[in-house]
């Protein structure tokens, strides 16, 4: 296929692409424990102008269209979800979807969608290969979601049922799934290629005693994991087989989830119960994290970062303007028109926000599909 259009490319190639130092840092506010629906938070947004830059107050993602929010994950760069509780056991629990535009400051509630048997959502996670959506659960199992091509989700089963969960992480390869329960011991699952998983050996990780969330760190393969317990959020990194290397830890009060700023060079570590977003600066000389200051919050829990799409023609949300870019740009283009119920949620190949999708996006795709790498 890419080669049948490397001619046309080339001759509209003309656009450079520069890496957005902008970012947002997406981040879940919840009291700790089971509660009621009276006591339900907001989603709280910063925005940053880059790594170590201060902190302005974004318009919150309301109670009402979270509940109970907890884990944040991103589909696209544009493509947001938002995992709700319930109150930790007391209702059914959801996810939120949402769609971020004008360059992420309105974030459009879509609706959200659930399993029935659902409850307690903790972290969700994407399978960064086959973008199949993963969710832990406080009390009974990790829960999965496909999407179809026009990002329409549809339930996919559960397994490790009737076991608590809080963390869950696929590794970059997308064939291992990891997973914490609130112990020192990270678990361990194979994806295999027909839907099933594999429960391998579990590992316990020195030091460890209250293991929450997981984030995919800024050097390829590597995973760090929060513990609320001990304070700390450890840096692993994932072998080839799926078993795990300790690398070091850094402190933080009841650590629960962290992110990092889109260059690598900052990290934001949520800390639940007596609130407050900690931040680290990378330490090259070390090779490790050093502690900076701390933004004031609420207990919070989990966190994202949202980058503004340094290439919007990247559909899929990989960094590569590719063929499976393309695929869903011909989709959307046959059907043309963004009000259509068929288009996929957003219209995220409107490129120049006309509503419609035709020869005008088109033209802009094709630019950075022969660029091909979003730098």
């Amino acid at each position: 296929m890419r080669g049948q259009w490397l001619g046309l490319l080339v001759g509209l190639c003309g656009a450079s692409w520069a890496v957005a130092q902008p970012f947002q840092i997406v981040t879940t506010v919840a009291p700790p424990g089971t509660i009621p629906q009276s006591q339900w938070k907001d989603v709280i947004r910063f925005s940053l102008s880059g790594s170590g830059s201060a902190p302005v107050a974004m318009s919150n993602i309301p109670n009402g269209q979270v509940k109970d929010p907890t884990g944040v994950a991103f589909r696209t760069p544009t493509d947001l979800f938002i995992g709700n509780r319930a109150g930790n056991g007391l209702l059914p629990g959801s996810i939120s979807r949402f769609s971020l535009t004008n360059g992420g400051a309105d974030a459009a509630y879509l609706g959200e969608f659930s399993q029935t048997g659902l409850i307690g959502v903790q972290e969700i996670a994407f399978n960064p290969v086959t973008r199949e959506l993963f969710a832990a659960t406080v009390a009974d199992g990790i829960w999965r979601w496909t999407f179809d091509t026009n990002g329409q989700a549809s339930p996919n089963g559960s397994f490790a049922r009737t076991r608590p969960w809080r963390g869950v992480c696929i590794e970059p390869s997308g064939t291992f799934l990891y997973a914490s329960a609130a112990t020192g011991t990270v678990f361990r699952f194979r994806l295999n290629s027909d839907g099933t998983t594999t429960e391998l050996p579990s590992q316990a990780i020195a030091g460890a005693s209250g293991l929450r969330y997981f984030a995919l760190g800024p050097v390829l393969g590597e995973i760090y994991v929060a513990d609320y317990v001990q304070n700390k959020v450890f840096r692993l990194r994932s072998n080839a087989d799926g078993s795990l290397a300790l690398l070091g830890s850094v402190n933080s009060t009841n650590a629960f989830d962290c992110a990092f700023s889109p260059d690598g060079l900052e990290m934001f570590v949520s800390r639940h119960n007596v609130g407050g977003i900690e931040r680290f600066s990378y330490n090259a000389g070390t090779n490790g994290w050093d502690p900076t200051s701390t933004i004031s919050t609420p207990s919070v829990v989990g966190f994202a970062t949202y980058v503004p799409a340094i290439c919007p023609a990247d559909l899929t949300g990989e960094g590569f303007v590719d063929d499976s870019d393309f695929q869903v740009f011909v989709q959307a283009y046959n059907i043309l028109d963004c009000a259509d119920g068929s288009m996929p949620l957003g219209c995220p190949a409107d490129f120049n926000l006309d509503g419609f999708v035709d020869d005008n996006d088109f033209l802009i795709f094709v630019i950075a599909y022969n660029e091909l790498v979003c730098s």
